[in-house]
């Protein structure tokens, strides 16, 4: 299918994803056609810049990218807006299917029946933690919130009594805006039993649920966690991890891949484990930006040829052993012998049994990423002190409320 016409495509530029031009250029050589990538790098600050590309991209008349790994909380917006090509004819045209994902990921892409993308990658919240430091002072693997707590604690102590003063029992996302505090609250919240918003869309922050997570939310960062902790993004995070500041961090696989691959001294004192369990048992908050094609796009035949050729089994597989993208959407290759040879075995073992007990919970609904920002606003606010709990959530309920 030979086409001159440019298939314009967008992803954020995180390591996961270096493989990308690689495929690209393959993709051109066995097509005909052309691609060009643009990508911005993620962060504090910066994310907002993606999500604005993102945007544009499904709502302008002419979209600047016709191929983007789009937030699935935004593009459940744009495509109750019609702004998405729906794939459905397409894949039962081609053979394509959702067979080889779990019932969360299909979730993420479908929306009343319709596909709006194609699956790449599955990232969820995972605890890293500096194995050295819980076998010198006796301390276990925390399994639940009050026993992460309590070891955060106790490793904070014991190291600050050791020389230390600059060092934190735990750290993770706090940081304001559409992805990194809600991000993490939202494995707080449902294993609390607690959702932001409900099936039917009715806005439930103001719960007994709610209000527990949120406050073993706050009390466990200001008790174990670094004094910038509301401005820490995954990238302060691990920043600091790597420097030896923290004893445990929560934050997703495809983080810990890299590190545990760059650095094998830190690697050999680091362990991997699931997240902690509420009263509602286990949860790990989902993260699954399929690959999807504006409807105003231009070139939308070529784009659907792409993201066939980068969600296909050999493609992710090579991004996962080239890229350390092992939090991959796919099962086969989550659970293919490629990836046994190539992962450590806690990392592979952890990210496997996440599958079980990942789901979304950022505001999911049709409210789009704007829903994500008044929750990672209020939960920052409260993080500083600037807001109580309570006025917190309510804060959240209107702010959820007003979006319709």
């Amino acid at each position: 299918m030979a086409s001159d016409r440019v298939v314009r495509v967008y992803q954020e530029d995180w390591w996961p994803f270096q493989n990308l031009p690689a495929a690209l250029r393959r993709f051109t050589e066995r097509t005909g056609i052309a691609t060009e990538l643009s990508w911005d790098k993620v962060g504090v600050g910066s994310i907002e810049t993606m999500f604005e590309h993102m945007t544009h991209s499904f709502t302008d008349d002419d979209p600047p990218f016709d191929l983007i790994c789009t937030d699935e909380v935004m593009l459940r917006r744009f495509a109750r807006e019609g702004r998405v090509l729906v794939l459905n004819e397409l894949m039962a045209r081609d053979g394509i299917t959702l067979d080889d994902v779990t019932p969360a990921t299909r979730e993420a892409v479908t929306l009343d029946g319709q596909v709006i993308g194609l699956p790449c990658v599955n990232v969820c919240n995972l605890v890293l933690y500096r194995r050295d430091l819980l076998d010198r002072h006796g301390l276990p693997v925390p399994q639940s919130w009050a026993q992460l707590r309590d070891v955060a604690g106790r490793v904070q102590a014991a190291e600050r009594t050791a020389g230390a003063q600059d060092f934190f029992g735990f750290a993770t996302r706090g940081a304001s805006g559409g992805g990194h505090a809600v991000w993490t609250v939202g494995s707080f919240l449902a294993s609390h039993g607690g959702r932001w918003i409900q099936p039917d869309g009715t806005v439930t922050a103001l719960t007994d649920a709610a209000q527990a997570a949120l406050d073993c939310y706050l009390d466990l960062l200001r008790t174990t966690a670094p004094p910038d902790q509301p401005e820490i993004s995954f990238v302060e995070m691990l920043r600091d991890y790597r420097r030896g500041r923290v004893a445990m961090i929560m934050d997703v696989g495809m983080e810990y891949a890299h590190l545990l691959r760059d650095d094998a001294d830190l690697a050999a004192r680091s362990g991997v484990a699931l997240v902690p369990a509420g009263p509602a048992g286990r949860f790990a908050n989902l993260y699954s930006p399929p690959w999807s094609i504006p409807a105003r796009s231009k070139v939308k035949a070529e784009a659907w040829e792409l993201a066939k050729f980068l969600t296909s089994t050999a493609q992710l597989t090579e991004d996962g052993v080239r890229s350390e993208a092992i939090e991959t959407s796919h099962l086969s290759v989550l659970y293919s012998p490629a990836f046994d040879d190539h992962f450590r075995a806690d990392l592979l073992a952890a990210v496997r049994a996440t599958r079980a007990i990942a789901r979304e919970e950022r505001p999911w609904s049709t409210k789009g990423i704007e829903a994500c920002v008044v929750v990672g606003d209020a939960v920052n606010a409260a993080l500083r002190g600037e807001l109580g709990l309570r006025p917190a959530l309510e804060r959240i309920q209107r702010g959820l409320e007003a979006l319709g």
